[in-house]
């Protein structure tokens, strides 16, 4: 017969476990959000290199571009956003980050294009 619960045993985990639980969680967040960050990376190099190929100019590239550029910038943007929560970065810096990698990741598109 199993023995009656014992009223002074808590179903919580110890201070100790949970504060362990805590910087598992906050690591698996700032590992998805490097990998967030090199994804954003990867379509970046993808635009760019669409914008060096010879058919650069035509339709379906300039849509392929801007897809992938679009794809880049929101990838950023969500890793930025993760690392600057599990950092505990008060404001709106992820935002801004993420405001000028798309404008310089577009000036640099646009550069490649014009030549």
């Amino acid at each position: 017969m199993p023995a009656p619960p014992d009223e002074s045993h808590d179903s919580r985990p110890a201070p100790r476990l949970m504060q362990l639980r805590v910087a598992q969680l906050r690591n698996r967040i700032i590992r998805g959000g490097l990998i967030k960050i090199a994804f954003g990376t990867l379509f970046l190099i993808g635009s760019l290199a669409h914008a060096l190929s010879p058919q650069r100019h035509e339709s379906s590239s300039v849509l392929w571009m801007t897809m992938l550029l679009l794809s880049s910038t929101v990838n950023v943007a969500w890793g930025l956003r993760a690392l600057s929560r599990a950092r505990r970065i008060r404001g709106p810096f992820w935002i801004f980050a993420s405001a000028a990698w798309a404008l310089l990741a577009l000036l640099l598109l646009g550069l490649l294009l014009r030549r």
